[in-house]
């Protein structure tokens, strides 16, 4: 937190001094706010890694189901997620609204419609990169109890089936997107962002999402949380 903060407060001093390349910082603060992303899955592989090298004796001998220990670890890297994404947000929104008046100094754009835009479609950004981040977390929680529940089949090699296992939300989920059968299955029921002036001027019409996707990937997650107490209560051992 405290290198974000000092990170955040360098950003907005270079903002405000960097008049002969007016938004580059911009662009450094959203890849930095994309970053959040995998951050989930870097803390569930974390997490679970000093669990199984250090307290998997007690942590496994609790009375609690495998769903709800990992509900917890999933609920404290969500807390973490959403305070560090918010402290990345403000200080991106600084950043750009001083980038802004740097190139409307320059003529280059109209600084009320950009900032309309960014009000209007900021919040789907934002969910998508929390839901992004849920989605990765899951998926490396599986991979990491995965390769845990192994231990008791195989003793050694347990990374190619931590690299199965990633090999299918990567290349399994990427064929299955391109086929009919995931069109007809998922995309249905498009829902559409409001429009913005910049959108109406250059007569941009799209939709942002499915409800069919909506469901696809609800389900896909809570099997992941599902299969992965499962695996944690019958085949992960001590």
């Amino acid at each position: 937190m405290l290198f974000l903060v000092a990170a955040g407060f360098l950003g907005v001093y270079f903002a405000y001094h960097n008049n002969e390349r007016p938004g580059a910082i911009v662009v450094l603060a959203v890849i930095v706010i994309a970053v959040h992303v995998f951050y989930l899955a870097t803390y569930m592989f974390s997490s679970l890694k000093d669990e199984w090298e250090r307290t998997s004796h007690l942590w496994l001998n609790t009375s609690q189901p495998g769903w709800m220990l990992l509900s917890a670890k999933l609920a404290s890297g969500i807390i973490n997620l959403l305070v560090l994404f918010g402290v990345t947000c403000f200080f991106t929104l600084w950043i750009t609204r001083v980038e802004l008046n740097n190139l409307a100094q320059l003529d280059f754009l109209n600084i009320d419609l950009v900032w309309a835009m960014i009000n209007q479609y900021g919040w789907f950004i934002a969910v998508l990169v929390i839901l992004g981040s849920i989605y990765t977390g899951l998926w490396a929680m599986m991979i990491s109890v995965g390769m845990a529940a192994s231990k008791s089949i195989i003793s050694k090699g347990r990374f190619f089936v931590g690299l199965a296992i990633f090999l299918i939300p990567t290349w399994g989920m990427g064929f299955l997107q391109g086929t009919t059968v995931y069109d007809r299955l998922v995309r249905w029921g498009a829902i559409y962002l409001p429009q913005t002036p910049i959108a109406e001027f250059g007569h941009m019409h799209f939709h942002s999402f499915y409800t069919g996707e909506i469901l696809f990937y609800a389900i896909i997650m809570a099997a992941l949380l599902f299969i992965s107490g499962w695996l944690l209560d019958h085949k992960v051992e001590v």
